[in-house]
């Protein structure tokens, strides 16, 4: 069943419901409210006419004589309980009815003054109400006819089920606006998320609706932007890694079937032995780095930061990649700040952040210098690699951190980048709760820094 419906079935049920306790409600209370008027009128037509039966006075007459002018049956009981009086019969029809001694009324009547009671009168055939009242000479009982109450209460009881039903036609109505109100976003919504559901972005209509619901739609909204970008991110990771790859593997397949010349020479044959063993390496740092990368994104690794001393950690990179920077003629040169010569950090994150900075350098630099330097900035310690290289545009700046951006395809996959590097860091150091910042000039070199908060503050 639909929400629409369910919603409409609800308030119409609820309605119904409701309109069927007021009715009863209604009907109890307008009952018991007549019934005690009735009998409070009657009691007090009934003292009066006991007042008027005084001794020697003639019974008949007066039963007659009150019943016209109250226009209520009046009837006059002697202590025996033998009819003296009704104003319904003649002298003889009194003579023939029975003996009321025993009837609820009366014996109420003659125990606590007064007495009630409602049930069918054979004499009359109807039900009646009775009110009797004791008197000097026995008890005097006025009686009506409770068919027009009936009919009041009847009137009043259809007068409240049409009532009711206007107000379920109308409760209808108002649950349907509110209904399709209610359903028309929560519907576009299970569109939308159908949509997500099949990777289609292309189903974003604008969805106003009030409160929660409301609060739900921007979020989905915001949900569907971040998995329209993870989409994009996914197909494009997947396409630099197999572009990445398809190198090395292409290279790799080609020699390899070339070595299956049994006349290759000698030579020939060590040194396409070394190109694949160069393009294997180089595949197995890719799948090394991309295993990092994902490592460091999905909150596998955390940093364990402790204080150290800067100046030992630069001695170990710069042992590490001297052999490469002087192979370019390059001069490696620690200049730490003594202001700044300790950093809380990860030591290993650090290392590998200084690492992939330095190497990034060497491929871009062809002479002069690299630094890796150090500096006080607020609450944190700033740390960093300054080039003396080729330089990066400013259209390309704010991109080398994504992973596989390259600024020069050609030449950055030659000179044996993963073009993962650069991702490394940013997610390395945006994991201690710092940021990176690159600054460069083209053909003036490029200077990365990446900042650390102190201890009290991570």
């Amino acid at each position: 069943m639909r929400l629409t419906h369910r919603l409409i079935l609800f308030s119409v049920i609820v309605v119904s419901a409701l309109i069927a306790v007021v009715a009863v409600i209604i009907d109890y209370r307008v009952g018991a409210r007549m019934s005690e008027e009735m009998v409070s009128e009657l009691a007090r037509e009934a003292r009066l006419v006991s007042t008027q039966w005084a001794s020697g006075s003639n019974a008949f007459r007066l039963s007659h004589t009150a019943g016209a002018a109250l226009g209520h049956r009046v009837t006059l009981i002697r202590s025996d309980g033998v009819v003296g009086g009704d104003s319904e019969f003649d002298s003889i029809g009194v003579t023939r009815l029975e003996n009321h001694f025993a009837r609820p009324e009366v014996v109420a009547a003659r125990k606590s003054g007064i007495g009630s009671s409602r049930r069918f009168s054979p004499s009359r055939g109807d039900e009646e109400l009775y009110v009797a009242v004791a008197a000097p000479q026995g008890v005097a009982r006025v009686s009506v006819s409770t068919k027009l109450a009936s009919e009041i209460i009847s009137r009043a009881r259809r007068d409240v089920l049409f009532a009711g039903a206007a107000a379920l036609v109308i409760a209808t109505l108002l649950a349907l606006l509110f209904a399709q109100n209610v359903s028309r976003p929560i519907t576009e919504l299970r569109d939308r998320a159908r949509a997500l559901a099949d990777n289609d972005f292309t189903k974003h209509p604008p969805v106003a609706a009030p409160g929660e619901v409301g609060e739900l739609a921007a979020t989905l909204a915001q949900l569907s932007e971040r998995l329209e970008a993870l989409e994009s991110t996914r197909r494009d990771f997947v396409a630099n890694v197999s572009h990445e790859l398809r190198t090395p593997i292409t290279v790799i397949g080609g020699f390899a079937e070339t070595l299956q010349d049994p006349d290759l020479a000698a030579a020939q044959r060590g040194e396409f032995v070394g190109i694949i063993l160069a393009n294997t390496r180089r595949m197995q740092r890719i799948v090394d780095e991309l295993l990092d990368l994902s490592r460091i994104e999905s909150g596998g690794w955390v940093p364990r930061p402790l204080e150290f001393d800067l100046d030992a950690l630069v001695a170990e990179v710069i042992a590490l990649e001297s052999d490469t920077a002087s192979k370019k003629s390059l001069d490696l040169i620690g200049g730490i700040s003594p202001n700044a010569s300790n950093v809380y950090a990860d030591r290993t994150g650090l290392r590998q952040i200084l690492t992939n900075l330095v190497e990034n350098s060497i491929r871009h630099t062809s002479s002069g210098s690299i630094t890796i330097f150090s500096s006080r900035e607020g609450t944190g310690t700033t740390v960093g690699v300054r080039d003396t290289g080729e330089g990066i545009s400013a259209e390309h700046l704010p991109r080398i951190f994504e992973r596989f951006y390259r600024v020069d395809t050609g030449r950055s996959r030659a000179s044996g980048g993963t073009g993962l590097g650069l991702s490394i860091v940013r997610h390395l150091t945006e994991a201690h709760g710092g940021h990176v910042r690159a600054e460069s000039v083209v053909g003036g070199g490029t200077s990365i820094a990446v900042w650390f908060p102190d201890r009290a503050t991570v």
